[in-house]
């Protein structure tokens, strides 16, 4: 049991695991062409080899943690995603084939950098989902307002609320809302208050809030993943602001100026 967990813990294991992940990407993007049945027949053979290869690592991280395993978010992403490759993909489940795509998703499980943005995403959930909140509240009052305002001399634009709400959204990509101005303004000369306040207020204000929301979360998430990495050395991590812990390390270096001071006092001090 010990040699199992020893096993899928040894980074050789998980580098190798990244390298089937790969390897299977590729050959799942490889089947989308039109290939010789020759060619096709080798790389589903490889493709079969890489599932069972995820068999494998599955079982031996089940052996190896138990129950355990279920605990991990990342180990049952891992299994949903080989159980839906093992499903028969015939008949009502032939869409299911599609999905095998997703074993690739499991590199964001083998490489640590990746799985710390996606828990950087997931922390930010909550504040972006106020911020969309808020979002959402300035489309509804400037689509009503656009369909009061457009929709008889602008229907293609501004014709119900659907369709309205569909040209805001091209409108805070920024893309080709100068034409849609162009035309509403043909006719509404002074509706360029309404674009420039609605961009100003979505695109470049609330959107970048939500930027930085998630910038934040994935900073957190970084620092604690450094925590546990501490902790798992023995190392004790103190919960203490940033500026402290600059005083703290300037502290420090005093400390090692003055004992290099007094070190160099006492050589000099010696008899030659």
């Amino acid at each position: 049991m010990q040699s199992i967990e020893k096993l899928v813990k040894n980074p050789s294991f998980n580098t190798f695991i990244i390298l089937i992940i790969l390897l299977n990407g590729v050959v799942l993007g490889l089947l989308t062409f039109d290939l010789s049945p020759g060619v096709s027949a080798v790389l589903k053979v490889i493709d079969g080899l890489c599932l069972v290869i995820f068999c494998i690592e599955l079982t031996l991280k089940l052996v190896a943690y138990r129950l355990n395993f279920f605990r991990g978010g990342w180990n049952i992403f891992d299994l949903v995603v080989v159980v839906i490759a093992l499903l028969p993909a015939t008949g009502g489940l032939s869409v299911l084939r599609a999905l095998r795509v997703l074993r690739l998703m499991r590199l964001v499980t083998a490489i640590p950098s990746m799985r710390r943005v996606i828990n950087g995403m997931f922390a930010a959930l909550p504040g972006g989902a106020s911020v969309a909140a808020v979002l959402f509240i300035m489309y509804y009052v400037a689509a009503i307002i656009g369909v009061n305002f457009f929709s008889k001399t602008v229907p293609q634009h501004f014709g119900d609320l659907g369709t309205t709400f569909f040209t805001l959204f091209k409108m805070m990509t920024l893309e080709g809302w100068p034409d849609i101005a162009t035309v509403v303004m043909e006719q509404h000369p002074r509706a360029w208050v309404f674009f420039v306040v609605f961009i100003v207020f979505t695109t470049f204000t609330t959107l970048n809030l939500l930027f930085g929301i998630i910038v934040d979360a994935m900073e957190q998430a970084k620092e604690s993943d450094v925590r546990e990495l501490l902790a798992e050395q023995g190392i004790e991590v103190t919960e203490v602001s940033a500026e402290l812990r600059l005083v703290k390390i300037e502290e420090d270096v005093s400390q090692i100026r003055a004992m290099l001071e007094q070190m160099s006092g006492k050589d000099k001090a010696k008899p030659s």
